[in-house]
């Protein structure tokens, strides 16, 4: 009978840590479905920081660069990406130490003098409340760890859109760079032809310094965009995370063709509801703060120590017992825990709410202007650019039939330049309000690139991966 409370608690922490699941690949498989369910790209764990380009990036630069394929390139070679995703591992410790009772503590005492025996006393004390608590612990912890994947799934879309951002300002930038460099051969060879004619005095010194002040501004828009390209490709290096900067590598001549249609305003929202990660973290964050208020309920009681002990007397006498220790609640009665995690709790139901009224407004504003998007890239490509162009040609057949100058002929070729130049800008911001769209989604903006999936399937996904940590 003597070893029935000892046995009792051995048994009691075996069987309360043997219930603890912890995935063991750190919920990375829940991550990656969770990404993928959204249309995003394959995400990639590098164990060790990359010192080279991948073989399969080097793949992928040989032809001209996508916008799918510089994401794919992000997702294996940026160290960046490689810092949010190991914010999974530290969330999995963090799940760990809530699924972990603490360590009991073994006290020892030796008594002088000894008279005949040498008396000493042995005693093992485990906290009662550390053991109470445990499953709730354990609950809240798997709510916060599910809350943590939903998070970094956010980031992996957030930056897989900014690496599309960076491509079609450099996409963009390389185009610009030719229709300029088009427009300074033009101002070039009109001074040129503005010297020739002055010298035989068929202009006068205002149209030759007119011809001269175009030559010399477009050389500066000429630098500008250069510079422009520079930056622009250092900035897509820099989020894709390529080291060898010598790697030939480049970007088609034209943006993609737009898709055939767009979504409308409710499947939009009825996709954002299913696949809006930060709704379903402030729902995690719900659970969590609705978790933690009978956790704060026994917050008075966390010093009481559950022990057994063992003793044996000067005169040979052997003694042995269960103990407790239960602080008196006096002082300290837990009104300031309880306080805190009921505001908690009231604050997450808040913020729910808010969350879901500001997302239908940045949907809508995000609809909004894709659609004012669209519209100027249609109205470019079907007619001012058509226009421009068909102005060109009658400008040509007039100056050739000496109907009109050759300054009128340059001018109506930096026109039709300029509106090119326009068209290529409507493009960039076609595609910069897609990815506004799509981050306001946080998933793609595509009836058939992903399926619905609730949050629930987020950390919850993978149970066969799950087990002892």
């Amino acid at each position: 009978m003597k070893y029935t409370t000892t046995t009792f608690l051995g048994l009691a922490a075996v069987l309360l840590t043997s219930c603890v699941s912890v995935p063991r690949d750190a919920g990375t498989n829940d991550v990656q479905q969770a990404v993928a369910q959204r249309g995003g790209p394959a995400v990639e764990w590098n164990a060790q920081p990359a010192t080279a380009d991948h073989e399969r990036v080097a793949a992928m630069l040989q032809d001209e660069l996508t916008a799918d394929e510089a994401v794919a390139i992000a997702m294996v070679n940026s160290p960046r990406l490689q810092v949010t995703l190991a914010e999974v591992g530290i969330a999995r410790a963090d799940l760990i130490e809530a699924s972990t009772i603490s360590n009991p503590i073994l006290e020892a005492e030796i008594r002088y003098p000894a008279a005949p025996y040498r008396p000493f006393e042995l005693s093992l004390a485990q906290s009662l409340i550390d053991l109470i608590q445990l499953p709730r612990r354990r609950a809240l912890g798997r709510a916060a760890f599910d809350a943590a994947q939903m998070r970094v799934s956010t980031e992996v879309l957030r930056f897989a859109g900014d690496v599309r951002a960076a491509y079609y300002e450099l996409l963009a930038a390389t185009q610009h760079v030719a229709l300029i460099r088009t427009t300074h051969d033009a101002a070039q060879t009109s001074a040129e032809v503005a010297i020739k004619q002055h010298a035989a005095e068929n202009i006068t010194d205002l149209d030759l310094e007119n011809e001269q002040a175009l030559y010399e501004q477009a050389k500066l828009d000429l630098a500008r965009a250069e510079k422009r390209v520079v930056l622009a490709r250092e900035a897509l290096l820099r989020a894709m995370g390529l080291r060898n900067t010598t790697a030939e590598w480049r970007v088609p001549v034209t943006f993609p063709d737009l898709p055939a249609t767009e979504l409308e305003q409710q499947q939009l929202e009825k996709l954002a509801a299913t696949q809006r990660l930060d709704i379903a973290i402030a729902r995690r964050e719900l659970e969590i703060a609705q978790r933690q208020v009978p956790i704060a309920r026994l917050a008075m009681l966390d010093e009481t120590v559950l022990d057994v002990h063992y003793e044996r007397e000067p005169d040979g006498e052997h003694t042995m017992g269960p103990g407790i220790e239960i602080p008196i609640p006096i002082f300290n009665t837990g009104r300031a825990a309880r306080t805190r995690a009921e505001a908690e709790f009231l604050r997450a139901r808040h913020a729910i709410a808010a969350l879901e009224s500001e997302t239908a407004s940045q949907l809508r504003a995000a609809r909004a202007t894709l659609a004012e998007a669209r519209a100027r890239v249609e109205y470019f490509r079907d007619v001012i650019v058509p226009r421009r162009a068909r102005i060109l040609e009658l400008t040509k057949l007039e100056h050739n039939a000496m109907l009109v100058g050759v300054f009128q002929l340059l001018q109506a070729k930096q026109n039709e330049m300029q509106a090119r130049r326009d068209y290529i800008d409507a493009q960039r911001e076609y595609w910069s309000a897609r990815t506004d769209l799509d981050r306001a989604l946080q998933g793609v903006a595509s009836d058939t690139s992903f399926t619905p999936a609730t949050d629930q399937d987020t950390g919850r996904n993978a149970g066969a991966a799950r087990g002892g940590h």
